[in-house]
């Protein structure tokens, strides 16, 4: 693959453009932040979230399928044994099991050698979870329990997957806050995003990716939830790797929500699009799963 990169491989596009028609399709709202990074992963991310409606029939018939689903679930099984990925999880208050990480890596790498076969193998023996990150039963029945909730804090706080979501147009954008709370005074909601940074001085001046993505994830949260609540705050809470607090932004969510349709809901109807876009032309591709070092 040209300069190394994986994620320039026609596989990838066939596959892609696979899940988005049988898909709703759903965008995330961490695949519109992505996109500050590079519009390219971005739309591999969303990729992911939709293949689990593709046929089984088309993995085990169609190679350039199974192929760039290969690639795709390599590049998100890695991101697994990563270490800034494990250290944020920790941050988060999320739990960590080693011997997942591990096994993630050796899938990963099993993946990233044996390609289309590796893939129906590895289904076939249920060591795969699925074909994307998200199973469409499990989507549907969590589409109508948010639907039908009466409290976004309640739904929030009791839903082991509290998946939130609005139409926008033919897809759906999709999340899960890191915090969904009602405001201080009571009257209204909050909606929290928490993020961890090794370069504290970029979120701190605003000007880079890692904040532009932040506050468009928020924006995107805040987008969905002012449809249906009486959302008062949206706020960005952002920790360094010592988990000490960097900085705290409050932002009026209507404002956000404006801004997000004016601006990043192209960017999501971009990314349900069957077409990939090009990458920027100084992605961090290093750092990235699809880079030169990952899937490995």
């Amino acid at each position: 693959m040209r300069d190394g990169l994986r994620c320039l491989g026609e596989a990838l596009a066939v596959a892609g453009r696979a899940a988005r028609q049988y898909g709703p399709p759903v965008v995330a709202a961490s695949s519109i932040g992505a996109w500050s990074w590079c519009p390219l992963k971005a739309w591999h991310n969303t990729s992911l979230f939709n293949s689990g409606w593709i046929p089984l029939s088309l993995v085990e018939s169609d190679d350039a399928v199974a192929e760039g689903l290969a690639v795709l679930w390599a590049a998100e099984l890695a991101k697994k044994s990563m270490y800034r990925i494990i250290h944020g999880k920790i941050l988060h208050g999320d739990a960590v099991e080693p011997g997942e990480a591990v096994e993630a890596a050796r899938l990963a790498e099993e993946l990233a050698r044996s390609g289309a076969e590796g893939l129906r193998l590895l289904l076939r023996s249920g060591r795969l979870p699925g074909l994307g990150l998200i199973e469409p039963e499990a989507f549907e029945k969590q589409l109508e329990r948010y639907s039908e909730a009466e409290d976004v804090v309640e739904y929030s706080r009791l839903e082991e997957w509290p998946l939130i979501a609005r139409r926008g147009g033919g897809f759906y954008v999709i999340g899960v806050p890191d915090r969904v709370e009602y405001s201080s005074n009571g009257g209204g909601v909050r909606v929290v995003e928490l993020k961890t940074t090794s370069r504290p001085q970029l979120f701190r001046r605003r000007n880079g990716r890692g904040y532009r993505a932040a506050v468009s994830q928020l924006a995107a949260y805040s987008w969905i939830l002012v449809e249906r609540w009486p959302l008062e705050e949206a706020v960005l809470v952002v920790e360094d790797t010592a988990g000490d607090r960097v900085m705290t932004e409050r932002f009026d969510p209507e404002e956000l929500a404006a801004m997000f349709e004016e601006k990043l809901l192209p960017i999501a109807e971009r990314l349900a699009a069957t077409t990939p876009p090009r990458p920027w032309s100084r992605s961090p591709c290093r750092s990235c799963e699809y880079g030169g070092s990952y899937p490995a």
